[in-house]
């Protein structure tokens, strides 16, 4: 059967820039990092690493640089 390029981009971790035909895809970590970014507003140098760090703990990884 055929499966849309758009369906196969989602299962392989890619969203789509389009429904039908899509040339552009964005990987869906990356996307969660900018929503992560964005709910602590940077550019703020804290807001930045508070967000990243929150993104790497979120894959798996523990960041401690806190003094």
């Amino acid at each position: 059967p055929h499966v849309p390029a758009a369906v196969q981009l989602l299962q392989m971790g890619f969203f789509p820039c389009a429904l039908l035909g899509p040339t552009l895809s964005i990987s869906l970590p990356l996307l969660s990092l900018v929503r992560q970014l964005f709910m602590c507003t940077p550019p703020n140098v804290s807001a930045w690493s508070e967000s990243l760090e929150a993104y790497l703990g979120g894959m798996g990884y523990k960041v401690d640089t806190k003094v």
